[in-house]
């Protein structure tokens, strides 16, 4: 898998009980893989912070 020279790939280490939540929420809720909630969340947060 390429990766655009505007993006960084961005390693988080969490406990798989929370990951697993977390994948299902993304999934069912908001209708997005994990890694595209995160980084919307990431994203969401630096603007509001900025």
């Amino acid at each position: 898998m390429t990766i655009n020279e505007d993006k960084h790939r961005f390693v988080v280490i969490i406990e798989k009980e929370i990951f697993e939540e977390f994948k299902q929420i993304a999934q069912e809720k908001e209708k997005r893989s994990a890694s595209n909630l995160a980084a919307k969340l990431i994203s969401d947060y630096v603007k509001e912070n900025k």
